[in-house]
């Protein structure tokens, strides 16, 4: 059956309702209990300590959300879409619900606020910036950086088959946090080298990581402020996710920092979802389009289109040579003049 202009409505009215199932799905690690086999919504009640009645309620939620199968004897499976939020399988959209969900809903309660006032959600929300919160609670520190870790896990193979990168070339990995994204690179090709830069908070679980990965004798680790400083000499400057995250006055001094530690010829790579120039209904437009509302909301940044890169990287003596778009992801280069 076609859904109707008011059952779309409808849907959109509701879809908050979506977020916090996946949230209880998550928590209870449902998906990741369902891996071995169909699960009864007893035995499930069992392994959670929830009751079943109401997990009954909530597997058949997700489960009309695409989430789950409920077979014809009551009991559940995980769908491919559920099969995603597991732990640790390939693109796992775990990590991305454990952070998002329980601190950004908080922060869309306020979006009428932020529309008006330009106040982020988030500050409003926890009484502090993204960062001071990262700063001070470990907890959501390491839950950020596993996210951004499952961000990572999608580009590593667009920006190591997208980069060209040169043998021997050293990469800068610039906010890298726990260094996903240069390790899955190096990784791909033995001759590189890289660096992770970010804050103290961003690296406290970066060097296990790499020697987890055996590219730590490859890959060193720097404690460094994007905002003041980052290691000079690399061929390479890597930033995923990261000039999204400011507004344009903020991007641009990133983006000059960066500038300051390149020789010339030296390249620079922003990973980023690049905006359409006019956005229709087309899906390919709605990720790129709700992660600028993100940003709004959490973070006071942005996404931007490509000429809007182009002006940036104009901005700071970065001349701009390339653009490649990718699934989901867009790889936007320039070069030190």
């Amino acid at each position: 059956m076609t859904p109707t202009p008011a059952d779309r409505a409808y849907e959109l009215v509701n879809g908050f309702r979506a977020s916090q199932l996946v949230r209880g799905a998550v928590e209870l690690r449902i998906p990741d209990l369902l891996s071995g086999g169909a699960m009864s919504a007893d035995q499930l009640s069992a392994a959670t300590r929830i009751d079943a009645g109401r997990l009954r309620r909530l597997m058949r939620g997700l489960t009309a959300l695409g989430v789950f199968i409920e077979h014809d004897d009551g009991r559940f499976t995980n769908t491919e879409v559920g099969e995603l939020f597991r732990e640790g399988v390939p693109g796992s959209q775990r990590p991305v619900a454990m952070m998002l969900i329980p601190e950004s809903y908080r922060g869309w309660d306020h979006f009428m606020d932020t529309l008006r006032s330009g106040v982020t959600g988030h500050s409003l929300a926890h009484g502090g910036t993204l960062w001071e919160t990262i700063a001070r609670d470990p907890d959501y520190a390491a839950r950020f950086n596993q996210a951004m870790a499952s961000f990572s896990e999608g580009a590593v193979q667009f920006v190591a088959t997208s980069g060209h990168f040169r043998d021997g070339a050293l990469i800068v990995d610039v906010g890298g946090g726990k260094g996903a994204l240069v390790a899955g690179i190096l990784r791909s090709n033995p001759s590189l080298r890289g660096i992770v830069c970010d804050l103290a908070a961003g690296l406290a679980e970066t060097p296990q990581y790499l020697a987890g990965l055996d590219v730590a004798d490859r890959c060193s680790v720097v404690e460094a402020d994007f905002f003041k400083s980052v290691p000079s000499g690399g061929d390479v400057y890597l930033l995923k996710q990261i000039i999204h995250d400011w507004d344009d006055q903020h991007a641009a001094t990133i983006l000059s920092v960066c500038r300051r530690a390149m020789s010339a010829g030296a390249r620079i790579m922003i990973v980023e979802r690049v905006l359409p120039s006019r956005v229709t209904d087309d899906p390919s437009h709605l990720n790129p389009v709700m992660t600028d509302l993100q940003m709004m909301v959490q973070l006071g940044g942005r996404e931007r289109t490509l000429e809007e890169y182009k002006h940036l990287l104009a901005g700071a003596s970065l001349s701009f040579t390339n653009s490649v778009p990718g699934a989901g992801w867009g790889l936007i280069e320039g070069v030190a003049l």
